[in-house]
């Protein structure tokens, strides 16, 4: 993968040879100088012809600090380790002064490369013990652990022998947790090394345990002679048997089963971890069924709650930078099948940036770190997760900075050229150790990201005072000065340490907190694992106590909550390491408190009645949708997207006539698509459609084509294996056989072999029967050409292309990917409603004879987007169509505002007969391509006469790469909506748009389903989607695991639970529609591409009645028991590729319903007998 090897140059090449200023105190965080702390601790690098980057590729991984009570008193200390030089330790003397006790202590770490600490009580005595993990280059026995118990003076004793902990592993950081819940504290070790073993290379990865990059657990066994715990190696038992090459681990309660678990992130190729606890000493590995993807070039992590709904979510960091010219000078060439291969070998999903996974609370996890604006901030190391403004919300800290600039892909060309040019491989170390002398560092500010709520963070480094450069690495925080907020401490490479001084408690009045200090039992003092939740006027905040956290450190094992105006909290809960349960009420606010585990009253707590949810998992229809392997970027190789995995559709209807709905589900390019035909006694049959494995099948009608009464099936051919204009792209008709009633002949239909997407039905000309829309996707090889889409008229059962003469401005009217017919303005005429990538929700205002464009008369005419799907419904119960509408979402690296669009250009830039497509994002008041030097002069040779550089690359535009391809006839498509919205209808003043709920902008929304989930009347959403079959280096999408929101009324929509929900719509969902079983449960179901068809049933669906279009019906009117009105229309498609059940749930709400034809004459009334 030529993209991890620039990352790793130096590594390439050893192959060839087999003091800042006093910030402000009206700032938050003040950082206070030496000479006032005391504190003069600098890791210093000192590099040689022995010792580099070449001998030793962690040498810029710096060091750690670690915070602990080293002499009884209320004040934290802190430790200090150091790479190269002596590790310190500092007693605090109050007011933020401290003694440097280093060599009181009897702590000495000469000639120790020393990493990360860990301060921990390890034998119960109650004093702070510390673990400093080694590593570093040479010989094996330089590298065993050391532990220093406290002797209660702050002196200390090198026990690491006699405890059974003096691993020699390379090590990296080490975290003390209670795995086998047994009341005392086992030990997790990451380690490094490994190097000789390839940490680029794609090769199959080892599990089995044999290799030293290995980690390892620990096992507490006590010791009764010795009076302490001896520690036992248990890891090939326990399962930890994964190679990587670990730089950060969290504890987790990742399955909420009350037992903890690991999360492992690793650099290099070696993917993260998840170990799951099996409860029997041992655990599982099985990240890739918990997170979609993680970062690639994995650094420190963290694990705390940053919504506070109680649950923990993980931060894993990365190297990208958030500076567009240092992004392109490391950005090289992205090779999509060495990253399939990756995948098979077992690497998953890896991308470099950081993530932040967002515990949904049932078993997945949703990275959104893109969407909260913090996936990008450079080289990073430590993550710190945490309230350091004291609003009750916990915002992020993260370290970044790197020794030598070893990433800008001028010096790794220029090197590896170079390199060439001698024969002896003594030569071509000098070189490069010449070169590395030169290199300039990265030198940069490290972040901090403010929380505000509900998922928006904020950059605050410049206004919070965090603006020195620096080359930062490990990191803690502390209340040094005891006064209620959190300092911040920093472990700085050739430059001192940052102590930062929190003003949070004096410049701000509504700052309030509390400080829980917790006391366990004898092997677990500490109360290691201990949760803590505060409950305070409807709102709550709950922290897990664990003191190794971000990278190579340690924090304060005091727990800290930020509380603002809060003065009293209302109660705090506390879950013991053992279960138990306590609970404090009436709690003031602004204090210091310890809370003992012997001394308090136990409580039980209440049983809660089991929730049932709205949804259970079903299996009534059992279907595998399989794809081929393609690639659509050996074709495109700037395709942002593929667009030979959309399907599969699903359409429900009633092919036998016998009242049972059945369901069609489409298949792919070389797999069947396949009718299931519902059975009386339950069940479904299976009947594959012959010959259909031909085509790439996706969207799907039923309906009377012919006017015999009978449904008949459109299917409709897309795609993008086949070339341009290829026959394979013919849609089909399939007509029912009255004589056979069930079973299916070809009908004829116009030739038109374009590869499209969508089918819509209706009326549009009111002359009784039902005509089509043909939704054109792409052109294939030509993207983002617009395709060919098309209306066919029903005259008398054949269909008639009459798009020019009733409305030419369709044919090509974009990349369509959803349709809707729908009556929006209640004029008795059908309309039709189009939506796609970069276009506008799309109006054709229907008359009855023709189709005009009116959307540029519309409020809505500037809603370009990257939409994939539109319902029409009436959500305010206001008597007129509303629409949602599904889009990309916000977590994504496509951005685009109606200021900034994002920017598609193309032509056919080479005259090769192919498309180039060069997509561009606006950053630091410009346009530039979004790809990077290599991928774009792939694909277009002729550039590289004008671009010689990377450098030069960084800071050419757009607008610079137009001119330099002489483009004056390049089109260009925008993007300035991004969000999957609301849109309210308001009649004559047209129409209001209202994004939906954050939760709904995770991933791109493909299904779309309005249903009355909770029987009041108001239509609530379910939304499904992801999209995996995209480019390699921001990479899939796969956040979403179903989305349930209920309807509030008018414009607002608030998430379900998704443990309350039940709905969990996991992997690439795409269509979703729902089908009326035999015996009234309404059922709903999803279509995957290359997955498995989920199905699930609707809580108390049964129990409603439900009442079918007829035959001529075209709107009806639900008249509900509180005086309102709810205009349902008889859809013929709608979301994406779907056509849904027509039926409406008449719940105990609903009075009535009236039933009109087309020219609103009412045909029937239904009185729905109540339950």
């Amino acid at each position: 993968m030529e993209q991890i090897r620039t990352y790793s140059c130096l590594f390439l090449l050893v192959l060839m040879l087999s003091c800042s200023k006093s910030s402000d105190k009206n700032t938050l965080f003040q950082l206070l100088p030496s000479k006032k702390t005391g504190i003069d601790f600098i890791n210093r690098i000192t590099t040689s012809d022995s010792v580099n980057l070449l001998t030793y590729e962690y040498l810029y991984n710096g060091g750690g600090v670690g915070v602990g009570h080293f002499n009884k008193d209320s004040l934290p200390d802190l430790i200090f380790t150091s790479n190269m030089e002596e590790s310190k330790i500092y007693l605090n003397k109050g007011n933020l002064q401290f003694d440097d006790i280093t060599h009181k202590s009897n702590i000495n770490t000469t000639k120790k490369w020393c990493t990360g600490v860990s301060v921990i009580d390890i034998n119960g005595d109650g004093l702070d013990d510390i673990y400093i993990s080694v590593g570093g280059m040479g010989n094996k026995d330089n590298f065993p652990n050391l532990l220093y118990i406290n002797q209660g003076d702050a002196t200390f004793v090198e026990s690491a022998k006699e405890y059974g902990l003096a691993d020699k592993g390379e090590s990296i950081q080490s975290i003390f947790f209670d795995y086998d819940l047994d009341g005392d504290l086992d030990m997790y070790l990451l380690t490094g090394g490994g190097f000789e073993n390839s940490a680029i290379m794609v090769r199959p990865m080892v599990t089995n345990g044999t290799y030293r990059n290995t980690d390892r657990l620990y096992r507490n066994d006590y010791n009764e002679a010795l009076g302490h715990p001896v520690y036992t190696n248990v890891s090939r038992e326990a399962g930890i048997n994964f190679e990587g090459f670990g730089l950060g681990v969290s504890v987790i309660d990742a399955n909420n089963d009350t037992w903890p678990d690991i999360y492992v992130s690793n650099d290099y190729l070696s993917r993260d971890l998840l170990y799951i606890n099996t409860k029997d000493g041992s655990f599982s590995e099985e990240a890739s069924t918990y997170f979609g993807h993680t970062s690639h070039f994995s650094m420190g992590n963290d694990v705390a709650d940053i919504n506070n709904d109680g649950l923990m979510d993980v931060i894993t960091l990365d190297m990208l930078p958030e500076q567009h010219k240092r992004r392109k000078l490391m950005s090289g060439s992205h090779s999509y099948d060495m990253f399939q291969m990756a995948k098979k070998f077992g690497y998953g999903h890896q991308y470099m940036r950081n993530m932040v996974h967002y515990n949904n609370g049932n078993g997945t996890f949703s990275e959104i770190g893109q969407l909260l604006g913090i996936d990008r901030t450079d080289w990073s190391w430590a993550p710190l997760i945490t309230d350091f403004n004291n609003d009750g919300n916990n915002d992020i800290f993260i370290t970044n900075g790197y020794g030598k600039d070893i990433t800008d892909l001028d010096f790794v060309k220029f090197r590896q050229s170079g390199a060439k040019t001698f024969s002896d491989p003594e030569e071509i170390r000098r070189s490069v150790l010449d070169c590395l002398v030169v290199r300039p560092t990265i030198e940069m500010s490290n972040y901090i990201f403010e929380n505000k709520g509900q998922l928006n963070f904020q950059k605050k480094a410049n206004d919070w005072g965090l603006n020195q450069k620096s080359i930062s690495n490990g990191a803690c925080y502390a209340d040094l000065d005891l006064d209620g907020d959190l300092e911040l401490v920093v472990n700085n490479i050739d430059q001192p340490a940052f102590i930062y001084k929190n003003n949070t408690r004096e410049l701000y009045k509504n700052s309030n907190y509390i400080h829980i200090s917790l006391v366990g039992n004898n092997f677990n003092s500490q109360a290691i694992g201990a949760e803590v939740t505060l409950y305070y006027g409807g709102e709550s905040q709950k922290k897990i106590l664990q003191s190794s956290r971000g990278f190579q450190s340690s924090v304060e094992k005091d727990l800290h909550f930020g509380l603002g105006e809060t003065s009293q909290i209302d109660s705090v809960e506390i879950i013991w390491p053992n279960g138990d349960i306590s609970m404090q009420s009436n709690v003031s606010a602004n204090q210091r408190i310890e809370i003992k585990h012997a001394e308090v009253e136990l409580v039980e707590v209440a049983k809660i009645d089991k929730w049932e949810p709205i949804f259970a998992v079903d299996s009534l229809v059992a279907f595998d949708h399989v794809e081929r392997d393609f690639s659509d970027y050996n074709i495109q190789s700037l395709l942002n997207h593929g667009f030979s995995n959309q399907g599969p559709g699903l359409a429900v209807g009633d092919i036998n006539a016998d009242g049972l709905q059945d369901v069609f589900v489409g298949g792919s390019y070389g797999f069947a698509s396949t009718i299931f035909v519902q059975q009386k006694s339950g069940g479904f049959e299976k009947n594959e459609i012959p010959d259909s494995q031909l085509y790439e099948d996706l969207g799907a009608l039923f309906f009377d084509a012919n006017g015999d009464g009978l449904q008949d099936l459109y299917v409709v051919s897309g795609g993008s294996e086949r070339y341009k204009g290829h026959q394979a792209y013919q849609d089909r008709l399939y007509l029912n056989d009255p004589n056979n009633v069930g079973t299916f002949a070809k009908g004829d239909l116009p030739i038109n072999n374009e590869s499209t997407s969508t089918v819509a039905g209706g009326d549009f000309d009111s002359d009784g029967d039902i005509d089509l829309f043909i939704g054109g996707r792409v052109v294939p090889g030509h993207y983002p050409e617009a395709p060919t889409s098309y209306l066919l008229e029903n005259r008398n059962g054949q269909f008639v292309d009459v798009t020019q003469e009733v409305a030419p401005s369709i044919k090509n009217i974009g990349m369509v990917s959803s349709a809707v017919w729908t009556d929006f303005d209640d004029d008795s005429h059908l309309d039709l409603v189009l939506v796609g990538e970069f276009m506008p929700i799309t109006i054709f205002k229907g008359d009855g004879i023709k189709l005009k464009n009116i959307t540029a008369q519309t409020s809505i005419a500037e809603t370009n987007g990257l939409w994939n799907s539109i319902v029409a419904e009436d959500f305010d119960n206001d008597g007129d169509i509303d629409f949602v509408v599904g889009n990309i979402g916000l977590n994504s690296a496509l951005k685009g505002t109606a200021e900034h669009p994002l920017r598609l250009d193309y032509a056919d830039f080479d005259a090769n007969g192919f498309i180039d497509p060069i997509l561009s994002v606006y950053e630091e008041g410009e346009y530039y391509p979004l790809t990077s030097l290599d991928e774009l002069t792939k694909q277009l040779p002729q550039l590289k006469k004008y671009i010689l550089h990377y450098r030069s690359y960084a800071k050419s535009t757009t607008k610079d790469i137009m001119d330099f391809l002489g483009s004056q006839g390049h089109s260009t498509l925008e993007s300035k909506m991004m969000q999957s919205s609301f849109i309210q209808n308001n009649g004559d003043k047209g129409f209001s748009v209202f994004p939906l709920p954050i939760e709904a902008q995770f991933a791109p929304v493909y299904g779309i389903l309005a249903e009355d989930l909770n029987f009041d009347g108001l239509l609530d959403l379910i939304l499904v989607g992801n999209s995996y079959n995209t480019e390699v280096v921001y990479g899939r999408y796969d956040a979403s695991i179903g989305t349930v929101l209920m309807n509030k009324g008018g414009t607002s929509f608030e998430l379900v639970d998704p443990t309350l929900s039940g709905f969990k719509a996991l992997g690439d969902s795409k269509s979703m529609v729902r089908l009326d079983s035999y015996n009234g449960q309404s059922l709903v179901l999803v279509g995957k591409n290359n997955g498995s068809l989920d199905n699930f049933s609707i809580a108390d669906s049964e129990k409603q009645k439900k009442i079918d279009f007829q035959n001529g019906e075209r709107t009806a009117a639900v008249f509900l028991n509180n005086g309102k009105k709810r205009k349902e229309e008889n859809l013929m498609g709608a979301g994406y590729l779907s056509q849904t059940s027509n039926s409406i749930i008449a719940s105990s709400v609903v009075d009535s319903i009236q039933f009109y034809d087309e020219n609103k004459k009412l045909v029937r009334t239904e009185i729905p007998i109540k339950n």
